[in-house]
């Protein structure tokens, strides 16, 4: 039977596939949106080439805001991952380069890294019971200091030739980071939607507590959810100095921003229990074509950081209008 919209007051409510929809179209109209009125303003803006450095820029941050959706979907944030992306980062290039770690086994190390340090926060939020921008921000200058500790705070350079294809080689005239992207979009989209991973982190940003009587391990899984973000910024680590064919221990700081502003303009709900992979990704692209349009417009890098930061709370305004007004005291 084909479900009827209910009126209430007089008015049609949408179901949620409806609005996952509207969502969804509404980004993709902010994308085209910016794009054209980039356009208008530094003609020739829509090229092929600043269409592929978009995506290519996007990569990164979409990796991260993907990971990040998972913990938001879950009714947490987590505003380490920039930095424990700068972490990973240095473990990589100080093992490749200054240790002699095989280039694959480096891969390992800078997942398995950033895997450790997210399963540490996850593991202080579920048992200690401390919130989540409290831990998360503590573990941002945690892992900020070890980084620079670790690298001395130089920037680590020598990565083998081969390295580069990662970050900056095409395949079929795609950017292999957007390929890397792509394959690890179809990877989360199993988890979000096949996996008890992405079942569970949906029910508990919907109501934990329900979840918990449930007889789920709530704080189980949230380790894992926060871990799964760990192993992400690792990811992101190796595609971003691949890119920049160096490991600098400061390059993090503010991803974290992108992520989160990504994850809100996607749809995805900051009280927890409604989000999706293409909405991060799709996040994500607005926020690089808004970084890369201020580059082309010559805009300070210190005002885009003010702009950054306006988007972020425009964002979580906007998530404070298409959330139910019955479900923000939850």
């Amino acid at each position: 039977m084909t479900a009827v919209p209910s009126f209430a007051h007089g008015r049609p409510r949408l179901g949620p596939q409806s609005r996952k929809w509207i969502d969804r179209l509404s980004t993709i109209g902010i994308f085209l949106v910016i794009m054209l009125l980039m356009q208008a303003l530094s003609p020739g803006f829509i090229t092929v080439a600043n269409l592929n450095l978009i995506m290519l820029q996007a990569a990164t941050r979409a990796i991260l805001a993907i990971g990040m959706m998972l913990v938001i979907v879950s009714g947490g944030i987590d505003i380490s991952c920039g930095t424990v992306m700068s972490l990973c980062m240095v473990l990589f290039g100080v093992g490749v380069i200054d240790g002699g770690v095989p280039l694959y086994a480096g891969f390992l190390l800078a997942i398995l890294a950033g895997a450790f340090v997210g399963s540490l926060n996850g593991a202080v939020i579920a048992w200690a019971g401390l919130p989540p921008f409290i831990v998360t921000l503590g573990m941002l200058g945690i892992a900020q200091g070890l980084a620079l500790l670790i690298s001395n705070g130089r920037s680590v350079y020598g990565f083998p030739e081969s390295f580069e294809f990662f970050g900056g080689g095409t395949i079929m005239g795609v950017p292999v980071a957007v390929v890397i992207l792509a394959g690890f979009a179809l990877v989360m989209l199993f988890v979000f939607h096949q996996t008890r991973l992405g079942r569970y982190a949906f029910a508990i940003g919907g109501n934990e507590e329900a979840t918990r009587r449930a007889g789920i391990d709530v704080r189980l899984w949230k380790i894992a959810i926060y871990a799964t973000m760990g192993a992400t910024a690792g990811l992101a680590a190796i595609v971003l100095a691949s890119r920049i064919n160096s490991a600098h221990p400061g390059i993090g700081y503010g991803y974290e921003l992108d992520a989160i502003a990504a994850v809100v303009i996607g749809g995805g709900s900051l009280r927890g229990g409604r989000g999706s992979v293409w909405g991060a990704i799709i996040g994500a692209l607005i926020m690089s074509e808004i970084r890369f349009g201020l580059n082309v417009l010559g805009m300070s890098p210190f005002i885009q950081q003010i702009v950054v930061g306006v988007i972020l709370i425009a964002a979580v305004w906007l998530d404070t209008l298409r959330t139910p007004a019955n479900s923000r005291g939850k």
